[in-house]
């Protein structure tokens, strides 16, 4: 008795396969720097051949390109304020979304920011864009809406430490609840040394 024949595989649409491919570029990340990931591999992997993952993606660089900006953009969906409350409460409500996503996904993380140290200038600019857009986020939950260069160039330096101490924290150290206090009263702290007190 011969086996039935395996089934065809499934034709996904364009969006479902540019998000497979994407997919598989992220968990490949993890593994190695961007500009060692395999095309080949990629597409093996998806079960299409190389001449079609270009349909989708018309050189390497623009699938490199994608794959990093979809891990910014998956960073940037957690770390968000919520519509309302005071400001140490928005503020707060990006820190622990910033700080989950990380823990949650720390070799994901650190492979997007391993590849936007890599360089390449279009790369590198995703990652300017959704160190900006964090900014703007944090300034404005702060209660900061017309922000000087000063207050710019703090918080991207509270945001590195935020993220480098996002990466290095474990349960041993340090709580994740614990960790979202220090962040937060450390941004509190650099605001009040910035913002002019009303007199």
């Amino acid at each position: 008795m011969t086996a039935p024949p395996a089934p065809p595989r499934a034709r996904l649409k364009p969006e479902e396969r540019r998000a497979q491919l994407i997919g598989i570029g992220l968990r490949l990340l993890t593994t190695r720097p961007i500009h060692e990931m395999s095309i080949d591999e990629v597409a093996a992997e998806a079960g299409i051949s190389r001449g079609l993952l270009f349909h989708y993606f018309p050189t390497k660089r623009d699938y490199y390109v994608a794959v990093v900006r979809a891990g910014g953009d998956r960073l940037l969906l957690h770390a968000r304020a919520p519509e309302e409350g005071a400001p140490g409460e928005r503020v707060r409500g990006i820190v622990d979304g910033f700080v989950s996503f990380v823990q949650r996904r720390k070799d994901n993380y650190v492979a997007v920011v391993r590849a936007a140290a890599g360089g390449d200038e279009r790369v590198l600019e995703v990652f300017e864009d959704n160190r900006r857009i964090l900014t703007d986020r944090v300034l404005a939950a702060a209660g900061v809406h017309d922000p000087t260069p000063l207050h710019r160039l703090a918080v991207r330096g509270w945001l590195a430490m935020a993220e480098e101490m996002a990466i290095g924290a474990t349960d041993q150290v340090v709580t994740n609840a614990d960790l979202v206090d220090l962040l937060v009263s450390g941004l509190e702290q650099v605001m009040e040394r910035f913002t002019p007190q009303s007199a």
